[in-house]
C-alpha cells in the first residue's frame, strides 16, 4: 500500500464526517482544553480564599463594676447619638420630627447574694 494510498483513505474518511459531527467534536475538544486550562492556571496561582474577618473585641479590667460598665454604655450611646445629630444637621434633617429615640431600657433587677 503506497503513502497516497493511505492519504486518499484518510481524505476520503474526513470528507464523510457531516458538518454536525464536526461542531459536536470541536465543542468537546474546546470544553477539554477549558478544563485543562482552569486547572493549570489554579495549579500556578493557587486558590485564593477571601480575606478573613478580623473582630476586635474590648478587654475589660477584673475590677470593672456594674456601674462602671453602665457608665460606659451611657457614654457610648452618647457618642454615637452625638454622631448621629451631626449626619442628620449635614443632610439637613430634623431627626427629633424623623423618629423619636426610644425610651432607654431599664437594667435587669440582679438579686444579692444572701448572706449567710
Amino acid at each position: 500500500m503506497s503513502t497516497a494510498t493511505i492519504f486518499g483513505r484518510i481524505r476520503a474518511r474526513i470528507a464523510a464526517v457531516e458538518r454536525r459531527q464536526w461542531v459536536i467534536g470541536s465543542l468537546s475538544v474546546l470544553m477539554t482544553f477549558i478544563i485543562m486550562f482552569t486547572f493549570l492556571i489554579e495549579n500556578r496561582f493557587g486558590y485564593l480564599p477571601p480575606d478573613p474577618i478580623i473582630a476586635y473585641f474590648k478587654n475589660w479590667e477584673d475590677g470593672r463594676s456594674r456601674a462602671d460598665a453602665l457608665a460606659e454604655q451611657e457614654e457610648e450611646e452618647r457618642l454615637l447619638q452625638e454622631q448621629a445629630d451631626a449626619i442628620a444637621a449635614q443632610l439637613d434633617i430634623d431627626a427629633e420630627k424623623a423618629a423619636p429615640a426610644p425610651a432607654p431600657a431599664a437594667p435587669p433587677e440582679t438579686k444579692e447574694p444572701a448572706a449567710e
